[in-house]
């Protein structure tokens, strides 16, 4: 019988070779009985590119591990990800599942060629410790543990192996806090996260994006993916940067207008004037909303620094993007206990570009679909992406141009409770 994972937003069959590995129930938290599929019929994928950050250059990679009905392949996999010229970035700091990947390499990797991942039952440091693997849509910290259910739901921020983050590190949170690193989940009109007790249970509300950037320049080369799945015959495939040319810079997200409506937070909405860069054939307008920042208040969506609230608006062209209506709230809306007025929501717009079918190849778009597409509409046919910086807003009262803001130091952008970790 096949159990379902309720994880980004998607029901997923989970299966995996039977070796007392347990699926989980609906909920995604409890240990069931193990189901069995056939994982030499999986179909592993990837096309590398460009990462413009900003003005910065990083790598992007694209991967889809999936079994013949387009649902994610394995509940346990071991990636090896392997550069065409060694690792220079600096070592990273191993987390509690022996991975290093937000802030770096394992110090063995570096001036090695491969991003390697924990056996198991391993203790070593790698770039994917023992819960990083090969997703339906990603290379992710989804894999399963021995408590039945995932090591982590969330997927990992953008960019990993961050140098600004590490240098940036605090040491007393221990979490870095490049103002740019987001976590690349979608929300509503793109994504629909509504029945992701996933997400809900991990304290976030947004489906994966399946966003994997390296803050390490690109290479002209090729670059080699070998995925191991315990007790059964692995999978590889290669894919190869021939330009790295990047996308056009996105030097500034686009500045919001607020438009609030007597009436409370149901009549208020945002727009965005975007403007599509060259070479650009689709993209993503991201807001993350923290919440309001006063002590003890609370936002009238109930979007917070520890549960942000995502929205994601897919855009083909220029044009206007739009926010469902309330999906900010203003200081009016927003109320501590006693009823005294809060400042507005804080929250955060950012800039996705692809010249790939990034939103057609994600759940839930390619549901049923064992192998989407992952080809670059340029004469390279790579998977290049461009990103913005972020800006940070504050809600004005009575609509207009935002405020704009700060974050408090405390937010969990990078990593921390954006992740479920067991």
């Amino acid at each position: 019988m096949m159990k379902h994972i309720y994880m980004n937003g998607i029901k997923l069959t989970a299966t995996v070779v039977a070796l007392g590995l347990a699926a989980c129930s609906g909920s995604g938290t409890s240990p069931k009985g193990v189901t069995t599929a056939n994982v030499a019929a999986n179909t592993l994928q990837m096309n590398v590119g460009t990462a413009n950050l900003g003005g910065a250059l990083g790598t992007n990679f694209v991967v889809t591990y999936r079994q013949p009905s387009g649902q994610s392949g394995t509940l346990v996999s071991s990636p090896t990800l392997t550069f065409p010229h060694a690792i220079a970035a600096a070592a990273g700091t191993p987390d509690g599942f022996n991975a290093t990947i937000v802030t770096g390499p394992a110090t063995a990797e570096v001036g090695t060629a491969s991003a390697t991942s924990t056996a198991q039952t391993g203790t070593n440091a790698t770039t994917f410790g023992i819960d990083g693997g090969a997703s339906g849509f990603g290379l992710e910290p989804y894999n399963y543990g021995n408590t039945g259910s995932p090591d982590a739901i969330g997927p990992y921020q953008v960019p990993v192996y961050d140098a600004v983050g590490l240098a940036a590190q605090s040491a007393a949170a221990g979490q870095p806090v490049d103002p740019n690193a987001f976590i690349p989940l979608g929300g509503l009109p793109a994504f629909d996260p509504s029945g992701n007790a996933a997400a809900v249970l991990a304290g976030f509300n947004g489906v994966s994006e399946g966003l994997n950037v390296f803050a390490v320049a690109p290479s002209v080369g090729t670059y080699t993916l070998a995925v191991a799945v315990p007790g059964a015959a692995g999978s590889s495939t290669t894919a190869a940067i021939s330009t790295i040319v990047p996308l056009p810079t996105i030097a500034a997200a686009p500045v919001p207008t607020i438009t609030a409506v007597a009436g409370g937070n149901a009549s208020t909405s945002a727009t965005f004037a975007y403007v599509q860069p060259a070479g650009v054939t689709e993209a993503y307008v991201q807001v993350t909303d923290f919440g309001p920042t006063t002590a003890g208040a609370a936002s009238c969506n109930g979007a917070s620094l520890g549960k942000p609230v995502y929205y994601t608006v897919l855009m083909r062209a220029s044009g206007t993007a739009t926010l469902p209506a309330g999906a900010l709230c203003s200081a009016s809306d927003n109320s501590p206990p006693g009823g005294t007025a809060s400042d507005g929501d804080a929250f955060t717009v950012q800039v996705i570009g692809f010249d790939y079918p990034a939103f057609e190849a994600s759940y839930p778009s390619s549901l049923g679909n064992a192998a989407p597409s992952l080809v670059g509409a340029g004469a390279s046919h790579q998977a290049d992406v461009t990103i913005s910086p972020q800006a940070v807003y504050n809600v004005p009262v009575g609509g207009g141009a935002p405020v704009i803001g700060v974050l408090p130091a405390s937010h969990a952008r990078a990593s921390g409770t954006a992740t479920l970790r067991k």
